[in-house]
């Protein structure tokens, strides 16, 4: 069947082509503004770039293109345009809306004045959540729109290049036929894609369908808005810490290179054949890892595994050794976090604008590039506050929300163990609880702050609690127990940590073994949520295989659901949003969802923000939720919030 696709530019043509739809996708083409004309991808950022036009489709194998600003042609009065779809479709809670990558047409809206409201539907999000084959869900590389359509319709359509050529899109010609069919076609696709995707749920995984359209679809939303506002940034202070961090560096390396009884070439990471030579030729030390192609290995690993073993054979090394971990970290941090941070910085605003990926793991936890905010040092390193290079903007405050020991309350859920239920719905410590299990010690004495052992005892009880459903094996506690608490326990010791953990909560151990008997996938909550992940080699033959899969059926009901909460709170959040121009979400790292708040309304924020993200997240959840709320002018040193009558 022919597609029948038009151009218009006459609004009384495209309300007749909408006729009664309540279903319709939409698709824009965009440009950058004249001074950021050839400048990399300017035309993806809604602060460099328009909509040069809009595409829309109410039926399979039609579209509509509506050119907006094409260079020397006739186009159509934008502001009429954008009004009448504000109206009919965009902010119609009476229409679904459905885009391939939702989040990049909202933000495109949100700089028109256009908030998308609910129901939306997100095809690029819907495709991640359908198997490529039998063991294996689509990736982001897998659910690009030409992708999936060659895929699943066996349509081959146009490339960007090969229908713009050098030009921009602005520069085609709206008449003509092959611009309007690249436009129209994306919109088509995508509805296209809504059917067929929403028919592959209902046959193979439904409650996928239903995660599509009440959470994940609605997040993207909240997603544009975190990134349309972006992240402001202390450029001055990220100056002026490259400096210092490249004096100390020059000194490092110096001081490095002329360590030996000769001048050793350390290069930019310590990694070069005369800095291997050093250590395995003049030095004779073992090679204790290789590479893949069977050469000495220099990496963290295996440098670590240097001073391991200099530690008891060559200590007059040591030093040397230790300088160079931390010319390293030094080296990570001044190329990754200030000068990769500042090639980030976005010229118009000045703020960094992080690329989230909502899909981005496995377990449904977000993940983000371009830059990764996700893994921002939490605590100064080489003498440097990464985050407090983040900030407010003037009149503004961050506000910090982090969901209090969030995969703990879960497993306790999950595992039904009535003595983890108790602590929470008590308002308990559970980490005094663990500590006293552990150490077989009485709860007052766990609970002791001035006993001599109280702190070593509590963090020791806080790695076992952090790991304690994913399958805790004597091994991995020793050596999670040596890099997290620097504390040296015999296996013995381990060994007897864990069966006093599995005595003292005894729904660990079955809700463990029920979990890795499962048959090929794991899923979050299924009455509620129902997040799949395939595991393929759960009964594999070889037991690391296994070992690997089963540590990942542990680890997702908990950390999926987890995922869920915070989405859930996400799409609570998003209509009252609207509502409160002075809350402005930024940014999400793990569970916690960063805020910008003008200082006057900070007081009304918080006891908004807090009572909705501690709702019951669904039905059935009976583990009270709590939230710490934290706030201040820099993201590195925020203070807990004790309200406008106290110190912050």
């Amino acid at each position: 069947m022919k597609n029948k696709y038009t151009m218009t530019t006459d609004l009384k043509a495209l309300e007749v082509y909408l006729g009664s739809a309540t279903i319709i996708a939409f698709d824009f083409e965009t440009v950058p503004h004249e001074q950021w004309k050839g400048t990399g991808d300017a035309a993806l950022d809604p602060h460099k770039a328009h909509i040069v036009g809009i595409s829309l489709s109410v039926l399979e194998g039609t579209g509509i293109y509506i050119p907006l600003c094409h260079e020397n042609s006739v186009n159509a009065e934008s502001k009429f345009i954008f009004n009448f779809l504000k109206n009919r479709v965009f902010e119609n809670p009476k229409v679904l809306k459905i885009a391939h990558n939702l989040c990049f047409e909202a933000k495109f809206l949100m700089n028109q004045g256009i908030v998308l409201a609910l129901p939306v539907y997100d095809t690029m999000a819907a495709a991640q959540m359908t198997l490529k084959d039998d063991n294996h869900f689509r990736r982001l590389g897998d659910a690009g729109l030409k992708t999936l359509a060659s895929e699943i319709f066996k349509i081959s359509l146009p490339g960007f290049n090969e229908t713009v050529g050098e030009k921009s899109f602005g520069d085609l010609d709206p008449n003509d036929q092959k611009t309007i069919d690249y436009a129209c076609a994306d919109a088509d696709m995508t509805l296209r894609l809504y059917h067929a995707l929403n028919r592959w749920f209902e046959k193979n995984i439904p409650s996928h369908e239903a995660l599509i359209r009440t959470l994940e679809s609605p997040v993207a939303l909240f997603v544009a808005a975190m990134e349309d506002r972006g992240f402001l940034v202390n450029e001055p202070a990220m100056i002026k810490a490259g400096k210092v961090a490249e004096t100390n560096l020059n000194r490092l390396k110096k001081n490095l290179e002329t360590a030996g009884s000769r001048l050793i070439n350390i290069g930019a990471n310590a990694a070069t054949n005369d800095f291997k030579d050093y250590l395995f030729k003049d030095w004779g030390l073992p090679v204790l890892k290789q590479t893949d192609t069977g050469k000495p290995s220099v990496d963290a690993e295996a440098l670590n595994l240097t001073i391991d073993y200099c530690e008891i054979h060559h200590p007059e090394i040591l030093g040397f050794l230790r300088d160079v971990m931390v010319y390293r970290g030094l080296s990570k941090l001044h190329k990754t976090y200030i000068i990769g941070l500042m090639a980030k910085i976005n010229a118009v605003t000045g703020a960094i604008h992080t690329r989230f990926f909502q899909l981005g793991t496995e377990t449904g936890r977000f993940s983000s590039q371009t830059p990764n905010c996700q893994n921002l040092p939490a605590s100064e390193t080489h003498g440097i506050q990464v985050r407090d290079f983040f900030v407010a903007r003037p009149g503004h405050s961050l506000v910090a929300l982090d969901y209090s020991q969030i995969e703990l309350r879960i497993g306790a859920w999950f595992t039904k163990d009535s003595k983890m239920l108790e602590v929470y719905q008590e308002g308990g410590d559970i980490h005094a609880q663990t500590t006293a299990a552990i150490y077989n010690i009485p709860l007052a004495e766990a609970r002791d702050k001035t006993h001599p052992d109280y702190k070593l005892r509590r963090t020791v009880a806080k790695n076992i609690n952090f790991g304690i459903f994913y399958g805790l094996y004597p091994k991995g506690l020793q050596r999670i127990l040596k890099l997290k608490a620097d504390l040296t326990l015999g296996i013995e010791a381990c060994e007897a940590m864990i069966f006093n953990i599995h005595l003292a909560y005894p729904g660990l151990s079955p809700w463990q073994f029920m979990v890795k008997e499962t048959a090929g996938y794991v899923e979050t909550v299924d009455s509620a949520l129902g997040r799949r992940r395939c595991l393929a080699g759960i009964n594999a033959p070889d037991d690391g295989l296994q070992s690997h899969y089963e540590r990942a059926a542990l680890n997702h009901p908990i950390q999926g659901t987890a995922a869920d909460i915070l989405k859930l709170a996400m799409v609570r959040l998003l209509p009252g949003l609207s509502s409160r121009p002075f809350i402005h979400p930024l940014l999400t790292v793990h569970d916690e969802i960063v805020f910008e708040v003008e200082n006057d309304s900070i007081e009304e924020a918080v006891t908004w923000l807090k009572t909705v993200m501690e709702e019951n997240p669904f039905d059935g959840f009976d583990v009270p939720i709590v939230t710490e709320v934290s706030t201040g002018q820099a993201y590195g040193s925020l203070k807990l919030w004790v309200g406008a009558v106290g110190p912050q």
